[in-house]
């Protein structure tokens, strides 16, 4: 399967570059393989002296007469002999419309031109040729075969040969537009005298520059075929006489005199063209309107539209950059203001970090002229191709709340070099093919500030990998285009150029890897690398994946396939551009990918759809198995699984969700589905000892499973196992006869009831073979190891001497309570406890006190404490005493009987005051007439500590007083004693 896996990779390596190279163009990058053998006729033998030639690389041919190295659209002549024949190149390719970047020659006759080695080696154009002379060096730019160059530069390198100026520039087409002639710049200025013919038939001309010279007889017949000529740059230069300008009165639009002389701009005022001069030193003159610039500055007072400088904004002409920047940055404002026209170059206008909601029409000529245009951090909410310039170089955007583009737009933005939109968080759905392709095509472009591509790279090096930022950089600085001051290379030209001659898989895929390094860190030291943020997403769309929102569900897809990706991407931002709800379900498509590590932080908190198909996974930590499980639809297929039970989660999830990639990962770990149970994990732990696991924890098992013998270890932890039955208690004495099994059973609800017994002294048996044995408990608690058999199933004898010691027992109880009934209801009734045995139903429940309480005079004093405890007390009584419900005037003896008639209970205060008082033992004798009759025990005699005896009393109350209970005053639970006696009021 590994094979199959490294083939299928190859095929999509390759597919990638086929199609890369589809796109260029057919710019010629290799020679091909049967070059030599043409070249040579068919013959390549080192004894043909005169045609030797040797091919071993496919990028280098070397003959007698030259080598021919060929190399990314970089071709290089060097000639061996001196008098080079350049009929004698064989074209490099069979095919037309080919074109090259560069090509190098080197050879002593300044003759020959670019045109004639592309008609020879069949190319049709390249962008730059570069001749190496011994006196000067040409370099021609964007040279067509037939048509000659567009751009000629001349650098000495000695003393200037006029007989080999004049020939090389007058051999020139005449379509060429530029010509620059710069001299030794180590030398003071050379002198240069000019023939008069010299710019004959190059009427097509519109920039001259000469730099570095001390040029003579410059006439008007020199400068009358150039009627066409718009800018002439005389830097570094001496001249003597300007009068040679009037030729170029009618054409010249920009003019640089960089002469030690001071100029009169007066002199100028007649130029009806010209907008634009630079000087080290000039006299001002008022009816001139273009600029004049003195170093990098220029004197920019209005446009040629006749308004200033917005009051507001900042206007600096810089002369190197051609451009009238206009900066309204940071001023609060709320809309665009009327913008000048710049007289030359172009408008860039910045206005950052205001409160612009709109931008303006495009009626105003201005705005409408720009080409650069910052409106980054404002309150954009929306473009409109009616307010944008006609034709923008920059447009930034960056940190509005711009969520859609139509179509409009995205036409515009194809033709805008440098588009900034971080900060923006788009609505793009899945169905908008224009704005999918934008984007796509905008995350492969890499931006950076020229001056900072080499700080850059520094920056990077230390934590980089090895060799990886120089052989990037090669390629990276070739490929990469210029953009007014920025770098701008498309990554889909750079990896396909440095895979292009590899043949290894492993290095291709490492370049791949490195590159993701390379985006992942060149955020922190690229401010102009560019972010896509989407709407309802916590971060950036992850570099190499697509992003968009699917019209129907609102789901947010990602889709990363066949990215060759080695790391899961970042989709969990540290911090969160939205802090609305995030409800958009997140769909990743990871499948054919390289992909190996996945942990939990790597996950969304929203993810629905999770696609790892063919990557290269081996394992996936329980806690990402049971997160994605809850919410997430899962693809795992594809993957080199391994068998080692840490990877258990795994298995368990492709055995019950993807059971033919669960079969084909066992099969290839050597595992037979035979030998592994349909409820179990099958798996390797290798980390002790090598065994095959059967792993059947949590799955709801009620017996062990049937084993092979090749099983060694059985985890059934976690079931609803409670008993082993004879079949399985068989099957496992026999299964251990065979060959070493270990077993663990912890977990499981196991029944150790006496009906069980023969299972627990099964196991007892089995013991050695249960690892976690003395961990195992009973469904009831008790440990397992710890079960006897004589207690859970006693014999006949133990059971007849617990009875008869069970009737002992009851019997001795029954007896203590009779003993001690009375305190027992007492203690019952004060605590509440068992009231319906210490409670008494009341017989005279109507009565209207509850207690009389009978003392003489001379006992007054005691009656407060019963008062306390009794009325005021818990529970609460009515009393009856005559202090407090006798009426005045009335019979004593009448008192005492209505008294004890209306009262439940007769309290007599046994003093020896009242035994001595005749008032007293007549109440006593009443109230045990009264009570003689009840089947209620009423009357209550609460003996005092200063009675000694009872000899005082006639006989009758006397004899009640020795046959009769009686309460103790001075006895420590007297109160108790004395509420439990009163009616019962709670029943």
């Amino acid at each position: 399967m590994a094979a199959y896996r490294i083939m299928f990779v190859l095929i999509l390596v390759y597919l990638n570059i086929f199609l890369s190279e589809s796109k260029r163009r057919k710019l010629l990058e290799i020679i091909p393989e049967d070059y030599c053998e043409r070249y040579c006729e068919g013959s390549c033998n080192e004894t043909i002296s005169e045609k030797t030639c040797d091919n071993e690389d496919l990028n280098y041919v070397l003959t007698n007469e030259y080598h021919l190295i060929l190399n990314d659209g970089y071709a290089e002549v060097k000639w061996s002999t001196s008098d080079p024949n350049i009929t004698d190149l064989i074209p490099i390719s069979k095919e037309g419309n080919v074109k090259l970047k560069d090509l190098i020659v080197s050879d002593t006759d300044h003759g020959i031109r670019a045109v004639d080695y592309l008609q020879q080696l069949g190319v049709e154009q390249v962008t730059r040729f570069e001749k190496q002379l011994s006196s000067f060096e040409a370099i021609e730019r964007n040279v067509h075969c037939n048509n000659g160059p567009k751009s000629l530069i001349l650098n000495f390198r000695q003393s200037v040969n006029l007989c080999d100026l004049i020939d090389y520039i007058k051999q020139t087409n005449d379509n060429i537009n530029e010509i620059v002639i710069n001299a030794n710049h180590e030398s003071e200025n050379q002198y240069l005298t000019i023939d008069d013919g010299i710019f004959k038939g190059k009427s097509n001309l519109t920039s001259l520059t000469f730099t570095g010279f001390k040029v003579e007889n410059l006439t008007t017949k020199t400068f009358a075929p150039l009627i066409n000529l718009q800018k002439l740059v005389l830097s570094k230069c001496t001249i003597k006489n300007l009068s040679f300008l009037s030729t170029l009165q009618s054409s010249l639009v920009h003019l640089v005199l960089d002469i030690p002389d001071e100029v009169d701009i007066k002199y100028f005022t007649h130029f009806p063209r010209l907008k634009l001069i630079k000087v080290r030193n000039y006299i001002p003159h008022g009816n001139f309107t273009g600029l004049i610039c003195k170093d990098n500055m220029c004197n920019f007072i209005r446009g040629t539209n006749g308004l200033k400088c917005p009051d507001m904004c900042d206007c600096r002409y810089i002369y190197d950059d051609l451009e009238l920047n206009i900066n309204c940055s940071n001023r609060g404002l709320s809309e665009i203001p009327n913008l000048p026209i710049s007289p030359f170059g172009s408008v860039n206008l910045v206005f950052s970090n205001n409160s612009l909601a709109y931008l303006p029409n495009t009626t105003s000529d201005g705005y409408n002229m720009l080409k650069k245009l910052d409106v980054s951090k404002n309150s954009l909410t929306s473009l409109s191709i009616n307010h944008l310039p006609k034709k923008l170089d920059y447009l930034d955007i960056s940190f509005n709340q711009i969520k859609e583009m139509n179509r409009d737009i995205v036409q515009y933005l194809k033709y805008v070099s440098i588009f900034k939109q971080t900060g923006n968080q788009w609505i793009v759905y899945c169905d908008d093919e224009p704005l999918l392709h934008l984007f796509k095509h905008l995350k492969r472009i890499i931006i950076m500030r020229e001056v900072e591509v080499r700080p850059i790279f520094i920056k990077l090096l230390p934590n980089s990998p090895e060799g990886f930022l120089k052989y990037l950089g090669q390629h990276f600085l070739r490929l990469g285009t210029r953009k007014q001051e920025y770098f701008l290379i498309n990554e889909d030209q750079l990896v396909p150029s440095m895979i292009n001659k590899i043949t290894d898989l492993d290095k291709i895929m490492n370049i791949y890897e490195y590159m993701e390094w390379f985006h992942e860190n060149l955020p922190f030291v690229n401010k102009e690398y560019e972010l896509f943020y989407y709407h309802h997403m916590t971060g950036s769309c992850p570099y190499k994946c697509e992003c968009c929102q699917n019209r129907t569900t609102q789901n947010i897809q990602i889709d990363c396939r066949n990215t060759f990706l080695h790391n899961f991407p970042n989709i969990v931002a540290k911090n969160v551009l939205s802090t609305e709800n995030l409800s958009n379900q997140i769909e990743l498509s990871l499948s054919r990918n390289n992909v190996s590590k996945l942990t939990i932080d790597m996950l969304p908190k929203k993810l629905s759809y999770l696609d790892l198909r063919n990557n290269s996974f081996e394992t996936l930590d329980d806690n990402v198995i049971l997160y994605l499980k809850q919410s997430t639809e899962i693809k795992l297929s594809g993957n080199p699984w391994n068998c080692h039970c840490k990877s258990r989660s795994v298995l368990s999830f492709l055995r019950d969700y993807e059971p033919l990639e669960y079969n084909l990962t066992l099969n290839r770990c050597n595992i037979s589905r035979a030998d592994c149970p349909d409820h179990c994990v099958c798996c390797f732990e290798t980390s002790t000892w090598s065994s095959f696991i059967v792993d059947c924890r949590g799955e709801g098992l009620v017996n062990i499973p049937d084993l092979s013998d090749k099983v060694t270890y059985v985890d059934l932890r976690n079931n609803n196992i409670t008993a082993l039955t004879p079949n399985k208690q068989s099957f496992l004495e026999k299964r251990l006869q065979a060959s070493a099994l270990q077993l663990l059973m912890l977990g499981n609800p196991w029944s150790c009831s006496c009906e069980d017994i023969e299972n627990v002294n099964f196991m007892k048996s089995i013991s050695s073979n249960i690892l976690d044995f003395t961990e195992i408990n009973c469904s009831n608690g008790e440990k397992l190891v710890s079960i006897d058999q004589d207690i859970i199933c006693p014999s006949g004898f133990a059971y007849y001497v617990a009875l008869a010691i069970s009737v002992a027992a009851v019997i001795i109880a029954i007896n203590f309570m009779i003993c001690f009934r009375q305190p027992l209801l007492v203690w019952f009734y004060e605590h509440d406890i068992c009231l319906s045995l210490a409670a008494r139903r009341e017989l005279d429940e109507t009565k209207k006190f509850d207690a009389f309480l009978a003392f003489t005079h001379k006992d007054e004093s005691l009656v407060e404490e019963f008062v306390e405890k009794l009325e005021l007390g818990r529970p609460r009584f009515r009393l009856c005493f005559y202090l407090r419900d006798w009426l005045a005037g009335e019979s004593i003896p009448d008192c005492i009987g209505r008294s004890v008639r209306d009262s439940r209970r007769i309290i007599i205060l046994m003093t020896d005051n009242f035994m001595k008082s005749t008032w007293g033992r007549l109440e006593f004798r009443l109230a045990l007439h009264a009570t003689s009759q009840d089947r209620c025990k009423r009357l209550i005699v609460v003996l005092y500590p200063d009675v000694k005896n009872f000899d005082s009393l006639d006989s009758e109350l006397r004899a009640y007083m020795v046959f009769n209970t009686y309460l103790e005053r001075s006895h420590p639970n007297f109160w108790n004693k004395l509420i439990y006696a009163m009616p019962h009021t709670k029943v």
